[in-house]
This record gives structure tokens, sequence and C-alpha cells, in this order.
């Protein structure tokens, strides 16, 4: 039985690549039929924003990655750090990065929002059993 309960993933990564391969392992793994994709943080920032007046959140995975212009991983979670309780309740966030520095690891392990570091390319069974514990804890 599968215990990954109905929800959706949120890819926010500058890699066009990256966003269609993570894309595709998800579907292919059946981890999610709701895959939102954003190759810009501030984008993924304001659809999150947009859904604080809905009367029901999904629970919502994010995968982010962590070296991106503009705006990085960090600082997506400076900011949505600031959001309402209610939705940062029901997001799990899972940061990506093709290059795990110490420094990288350490700012992650540092930051209660974040469940875990994973390195890109993603392995598909790593990803489903992070997402798996993500919802075997609740």
């Amino acid at each position: 039985m599968n215990s990954i309960p109905d929800l959706r993933v949120i890819l926010i990564d500058d890699n066009d690549i990256d966003l269609l391969l993570h894309e595709r392992l998800i579907s292919i793994q059946q981890l999610s039929h709701t895959i939102l994709s954003f190759s810009n943080a501030n984008k993924a920032l304001e659809f999150l924003s947009s859904n604080i007046t809905l009367p029901h959140i999904p629970p919502t995975v994010i995968l982010l990655d962590i070296q991106m212009p503009e705006m990085d991983g960090f600082e997506f979670l400076r900011s949505f750090d600031s959001y309402p309780q209610k939705i940062k309740n029901q997001c799990y966030i899972i940061m990506v990065s093709s290059s795990l520095d110490f420094g990288d690891i350490s700012r992650t392990n540092a930051n209660p929002m974040v469940i875990r570091l994973l390195k890109k390319p993603l392995q598909p069974r790593e990803l489903k059993e992070v997402i798996e514990n993500i919802f075997r804890e609740q």
C-alpha cells in the first residue's frame, strides 16, 4: 500500500533539463499527479502566497535547488519563513544541489524548514524513500 497522500510537488530549479528530468522521475515513480515547475524562485513564492486564501492547502513537497541566479535556495527559505504558519505547515522542503560543498550541507542542516539535502541528479529510490518518510511520521 502506498503511504504517500495525494500531494503536489513544486520543483524550483533554474536548469530546464533538471526540471524535465525531475518531472519525469516523479511521474514514473507515481509520487504525485500534480507537479508544478518554476525556473525562478520568486515565481514559486508568488504562487505559494496565492495559496494563503485557500481553505485547504494540499500537502506540498518542494524540491528546491540551492544555486540559482536572482534568488538562491537559501534566499527562498528566508522569504518563505515569513509566510503564514498555515502554508508552512503543509510544505516539506527538500533542497537539491549538483555540488554538495560543506558550506551548503551545514547551512541546509541548520535550517529547520529543510527536511533533507539530496544530490542531483535525483535517484528515484532515494527520493521516494524521503517522501514516504515525511508522511510516515505524521
